[in-house]
């Protein structure tokens, strides 16, 4: 799905318009929250299942987008790299043995850090804006610890088992698709807004529950032109 809707935005830009060389980039500092496009979560006691819900993500990202070529619509790539964590309690809540409410409550401690590399292709609005489309893959490195809260909640099932005591790190792969509007502010300076799509594929294998990370991100982006 967000490979077709990159590629609608990115075609048009990509194929239209005369061609020139050029020798710009920008250099730019992205943060924003990730909206997470799953945030429920479960865990299981015993055959029963018990449901929360994870809060969304800040989202740090910072890189270059360098001009390779054109006039009013231009052409080329960026690269950067990003950062992103989580440190929360999530309450998880069922049903079990006919009646019995189990409550739950676990600690998430996540870290990732991550590098993308993807095509860029922009259109000047005179001559202090800019919108621009970009897109492609990503590498991630991610590391969850999810520890049981205390006090332990009650009542408590023997059939619940919380086995979040070691830290788990993982590789993970993805793409993303971004959309920007950036303004010129003198001086070089450059200030704007980016909405960003991402699926990314990470798998904890140690995690009591499953732990999403996709979704959209909205972003506040400061930067120079070099």
């Amino acid at each position: 799905m967000m490979g077709r809707w990159w590629w609608r935005v990115m075609m048009p830009l990509l194929v239209a318009g005369p061609v020139q060389a050029a020798d710009i980039q920008y250099g730019f500092l992205q943060a924003g929250q990730l909206q997470l496009r799953d945030n429920d979560s479960s865990l299981y006691a015993g055959d029963a299942e018990l449901t929360g819900e994870y809060d969304h993500l800040p989202f740090f990202a910072a890189g270059v987008q360098k001009i390779l070529g054109g006039e009013r619509l231009r052409y080329g790539y960026e690269g950067g790299a990003l950062i992103s964590w989580q440190n929360d309690t999530v309450s998880y809540s069922g049903v079990v043995n006919g009646g019995t409410t189990i409550n739950v409550k676990v600690d998430n401690e996540l870290f990732v850090f991550g590098t993308q590399l993807g095509g860029y292709a922009d259109v000047l609005l005179g001559e202090h804006a800019r919108v621009f489309v970009s897109g492609g893959p990503m590498l991630l490195v991610g590391s969850l610890k999810q520890d049981q809260s205390d006090p332990r909640p009650v009542p408590l099932s023997s059939t619940v088992i919380i086995n979040g005591d070691e830290r788990d790190t993982r590789f993970g792969y993805g793409a993303y698709g971004s959309m920007g509007l950036i303004f010129s502010m003198g001086n070089n300076a450059e200030v704007g807004a980016v909405v960003r799509e991402q699926a990314v594929k990470m798998d904890f294998n140690d995690a009591i529950a499953d732990f999403p990370y996709e979704g959209t991100l909205y972003m506040l982006s400061l930067g120079y032109r070099m």
